[in-house]
Parts: C-alpha cells; structure tokens; sequence
C-alpha cells in the first residue's frame, strides 16, 4: 500500500475509535499488527465488537472468513467499519458469507489533536459511571 493510503487508512482507524469512544465504548487500537481486526470495542452489557475497518466497501472473501473465525473464538461481532462519507462511520456485521446486520451509521466527533486524550468523560465510563469494586 502506498504511503498516502496508508496514513488514510489509519487516519480512518483513529476516527471510527473516536466515534465508538464518543458513543461509550472502550477501545483498542492494533495499529499496524496486520492482524484480523483493526479495532476491539468493549462495553459493559454489550458483546464485544472485533472491527476492520476499510475506505471503501469492500472486504476480501479470505479476511471476512480471518475476521469472523477470530470473533467466534473470541465471543465477539465481527464487523466491518467503512468510510460512508465526510463524518459518517458505515458499520454492518459479518458472516463468513457476507453482511448479516446493517447498522445505523456512526458520526465521528471533531477530529482530536494527536496524542489528546478521547472525548470520554473520564476516558473509560460515560458521564456519572463509576467503576466500583466489590472485594
């Protein structure tokens, strides 16, 4: 991939993560691992999410299959995240044949300086969660 694609690719990686953070998700990135899934959004109450995300539509038979076996593994949705348009996260989730579950798409907040910290309350819980421990 050349160099330009690839900085649009993981520009688009760092904004769905937004878009799930700023919806109440926790989220990790595997930046350049190459692995099966570009994002893993957690979420108390909710299955986890194992996401690819690409610039376009299209996802090749061989790596739908990858995503989907892993998710299985992992008691996870596999998804797909796609740049719908300007501001807009397309999301649908898989099957090893293909889209299942379209999804409403998701609005990226404002863009964050690099390094910033995402528009989460407290970074981890929406507003008035507390993390409680009960030993």
């Amino acid at each position: 991939m050349p160099n330009r694609a690839r900085q649009r690719g993981d520009y688009f990686e760092r904004r769905t993560q937004d878009a799930f953070q700023h919806e109440g998700w926790w989220v990790i990135r595997a930046a350049g691992s190459l692995g099966v899934a570009d994002l893993v959004a957690l979420r108390r109450g909710y299955t986890p999410r194992m996401i690819s995300c690409k610039l376009t539509h299209h996802m090749p038979r061989k790596q739908r299959v990858e995503l989907c076996e892993a998710a299985e593994l992992a008691g996870a949705h596999p998804m797909l995240a796609w740049s719908a348009k300007p501001g807009w996260v397309g999301l649908e989730v898989l099957t090893i044949h293909g889209p299942v579950i379209h999804l409403p798409m998701l609005h990226m907040p404002p863009a964050r300086k690099r390094g910033a910290p995402p528009a989460v309350t407290d970074g981890l819980y929406p507003a008035g969660q507390q993390l409680t421990l009960d030993l």
